[in-house]
């Protein structure tokens, strides 16, 4: 079985919310734990970043080779994935501070952000992705402004919780949309 995201797939709807997943048990990781240190944000997104790109990287794997979502998912992957590397090693090796958290969630937020938008705007009308691409991209960059106007630890670690549990969601939304769309048309075509 491949995954495919066309909206007449069974399948498409499953890739966002897989993807959403990670993103939520995060987000709501963050949100009920008291300690909002560099450390712990720094954890999360190792979390965040490894297990998005594990995800991803599964999804675009069984994805045909034509499916436009599969640069997406793959793309994603390596940026989700060098991320939480990098702020795994930053909390095994040192500990990790602010600066370092804002430099790995913001630089997250920037490319991951980035390719998203231009994926979206570049698949307008050819994948049933692409406006949840535009807005996804949106929202990510937004958390790169907001990271570069903090100042404390206990705000940029609540950003990143609070952009992870709103990503979950709406990938959430666009998962089961994209399902009751399917089964919608399939009911009225029988």
């Amino acid at each position: 079985m491949t995954v495919d995201a066309r909206p007449g797939s069974t399948s498409g709807w499953l890739a966002p919310v897989l993807r959403a997943l990670p993103a939520v048990a995060i987000g709501l990781t963050i949100t009920f734990t008291a300690d909002h240190s560099p450390l712990l944000g720094l954890t999360m997104l190792g979390a965040f970043g490894v297990g998005t790109a594990v995800v991803l990287a599964l999804i675009s794997l069984r994805m045909d080779r034509g499916e436009p979502a599969r640069s997406l998912y793959r793309g994603l992957a390596l940026i989700a994935g060098l991320a939480g590397a990098l702020a795994f090693i930053v909390v095994v090796s040192r500990g990790g501070g602010l600066p370092l958290l804002l430099l790995l969630v913001g630089g997250y937020a920037v490319l991951a952000g980035a390719f998203e938008l231009v994926w979206g705007i570049r698949h307008r009308d050819r994948s049933p992705l692409d406006r949840d691409a535009v807005i996804i991209g949106s929202g990510t960059l937004v958390l790169a402004v907001v990271l570069a106007l903090v100042g404390d630890p206990v705000s940029a670690v609540g950003f990143f919780g609070a952009y992870a549990v709103m990503l979950g969601i709406f990938l959430f939304i666009v998962g089961f949309s994209l399902k009751w769309s399917t089964s919608a048309k399939e009911g009225a075509a029988s």
